[in-house]
């Protein structure tokens, strides 16, 4: 074995140097090089200040193993790789093979550009590509960001940061996991590919493709993608989400499913406003809300969700408003349906069809008790009505009327002020024997069996009972009759038209 001290090493290297092609390992200092021409003549021991470069590379570590006839080394302690001046890696052990420019690095490695700190176990280093890859867990600090995955790769020239397998993004806002990012250092834009969730203390999102740019909290998803803030979910086949203000829009397939007040509601567009807890669907919305053993069906142009004044979720729908249920249907221009007390107010020419009679009023409200029909307030100018045999109609109207349900059927009406009715008497035949008219300021209406069974009255009624021929014009048709049954809703799919 030969000791050969600095000086000497010196003038030796540039023995060793001369006629070395480019291509070779350049050595450019050690403090004392150890070798045996004996036994190792291909192999040197470089100890202290040990630094190489390689293809403009330049590295150091406190020692090293030289194989200069393989153009290779394996480097201990203190080991650093300087890439220009853009990437700067450390680490304890290296193996670097000149030929393939591949380096393998081991033992608390870090490296680190302008705009991001790794660090890791092992590191797999091409010089030739300027790609790091890891394959054993590693942590990266962007910015505010820090992400961690099983395996992964930096692609130096590109600046991205490719992660697979339980990918985690923590930034002060929120967390971001997922099986597959892909994460621009400089821009700090996220991409996701394949399952993917967001969770702050406003809401979790889900998605299997989009991208997040975390600089400006600016976010879009695709495939399976849904927002949910703890009481509904927005999902739709393509989503915007703007953080920062709070805002988002849903395109295509929106659904926004409320499972506490049980409804959903279907369109193509829908805006989220996240600080008011409000959302406007667009585009054929659609409202279905479960009553009970039944489901109610509603279209219009504007569905809007948002909270009423006491923080309770309310429903409006505008212009051109259309429902279906198996026991109500009913039309309006503008609708509002209140979660608070389970009613639904009806405004601008509202209509409601139940069993065979058709209500009408200025304003209409309808009360729910546990999914099912309760009551009905109808408001000036109220009309009942209900066809029968020979032309003839059952006819009620009053100023304000209540109606009472039982089973979803109608079967009681309270008629309050200017109280007017015309109906029907048959006799066991089901033919008909007369007509009996009665003004009462007020009255109470039986239904049973969808007919009218009784009335009792609270004031001095005036009655008269006509024979079917000799029914006076005034009777035949109140004051404000109209004929709307030919606008009657007689399925779910007639919303539409």
């Amino acid at each position: 074995m030969s000791i050969i001290p600095k000086i000497a090493f010196l003038l030796l290297i540039v023995n060793l140097l001369y006629g070395q092609q480019r291509a070779n390992i350049q050595i450019i200092n050690s403090d004392f090089i150890y070798f045996d021409q004996s036994r190792l003549p291909d192999i040197r021991r470089l100890v202290g200040n040990v630094k190489f470069e390689h293809k403009g590379a330049l590295m150091s570590c406190d020692s090293a193993w030289y194989f200069f006839n393989d153009n290779r080394f394996k480097a201990f302690n203190n080991v650093k790789i300087n890439q220009g001046d853009s990437i700067f890696l450390n680490g304890n052990r290296l193996s670097y093979d000149g030929k393939t420019k591949q380096a393998i690095i081991n033992d608390d490695i870090s490296l680190k550009d302008k705009n991001m700190f790794l660090t890791t176990d092992q590191l797999n280093y091409s010089l030739e590509t300027n790609i790091a890859s890891y394959n054993f867990g590693a942590n990266i600090v962007n910015g505010d960001n820090t992400l961690t995955s099983k395996k992964g790769k930096y692609l130096s020239d590109t600046k991205f940061l490719i992660f697979k397998d339980s990918v985690v993004l923590i930034n002060p806002s929120y967390i971001i996991e997922c099986d597959t990012l892909h994460f621009h250092s400089t821009k700090e834009i996220a991409y996701f590919y394949g399952p993917t969730t967001i969770k702050s203390n406003e809401n979790l999102i889900y998605c299997e493709n989009g991208w997040y740019n975390t600089l400006t909290d600016l976010s879009q998803y695709n495939k399976n993608a849904f927002l949910n803030n703890g009481q509904q979910t927005l999902s739709g086949d393509s989503m915007f989400y703007d953080r920062n203000k709070g805002y988002g829009i849903a395109i295509n397939n929106v659904e926004i499913l409320d499972t506490i007040n049980k409804y959903t509601i279907y369109g193509h567009k829908a805006e989220y406003f996240e600080r008011s807890d409000s959302s406007i669907i667009t585009d054929t919305p659609l409202l279905i809300s479960e009553l009970d053993d039944d489901s109610l069906f509603l279209h219009s142009d504007t569905i809007v969700a948002n909270l009423d004044s006491q923080n309770y979720r309310q429903i409006n729908a505008f212009t051109g408003v259309k429902f279906f249920s198996q026991n109500l249907q009913g039309k309006c221009l503008e609708l509002f349906y209140f979660m608070r007390d389970s009613s639904i107010h009806m405004f601008n020419s509202p209509v409601l069809w139940t069993t065979d009679y058709q209500l009408t009023s200025e304003h209409m409200v309808l009360y729910l008790k546990d999914e099912r029909l309760e009551r009905l307030e109808m408001q000036k100018d109220a009309f009942i009505t209900s066809k029968d045999s020979l032309d003839l109609y059952n006819q009620i109207k009053g100023k304000n009327t209540i109606g009472f349900f039982r089973n979803n059927d109608l079967h009681k009406l309270f008629i309050d002020g200017n109280g007017q009715a015309t109906y029907v008497i048959k006799d066991e035949f089901e033919k008909v024997s007369g007509v009996n008219t009665v003004s009462c300021s007020q009255m109470t209406v039986y239904i049973k069996k969808k007919e009218i069974d009784k009335i009792s009255f609270q004031n001095q009624p005036n009655a008269v009972i006509y024979p079917f021929e000799d029914l006076p014009l005034k009777w035949k048709r109140l004051d404000g009759f109209i004929n709307r049954f030919s606008e009657r809703i007689l399925d779910k799919n007639s919303i539409w038209n």
